[in-house]
């Protein structure tokens, strides 16, 4: 991931791996997605976006550990 002068990652580079994590996921329903796409370009805090990678990747991992046969949403965990 490209970096700034301060460490911080590019904020495009972090909402590309967002997006990476929600669309075409099928855990995820088209509601979540759109909502997940706001959000995403909202927000301009590189920071939160890492966190929110962070926390969505180990929860997507937790539910999803193995192969397709858990479909369990993940309302809730989007906005």
């Amino acid at each position: 991931m490209e970096t700034h002068v301060t460490g911080q990652p590019v904020l495009g580079e972090l909402r590309h791996a967002l997006s990476a994590v929600f669309f075409g996921n099928p855990l995820f329903s088209p509601q979540e997605q759109l909502l997940a796409n706001h959000y995403i370009h909202e927000c301009e805090d590189a920071q939160q976006l890492t966190r929110w990678l962070r926390r969505m990747t180990a929860a997507l991992t937790h539910r999803h550990p193995v192969g397709p046969s858990s479909t369990t949403s993940l309302a809730g965990y989007v906005v």
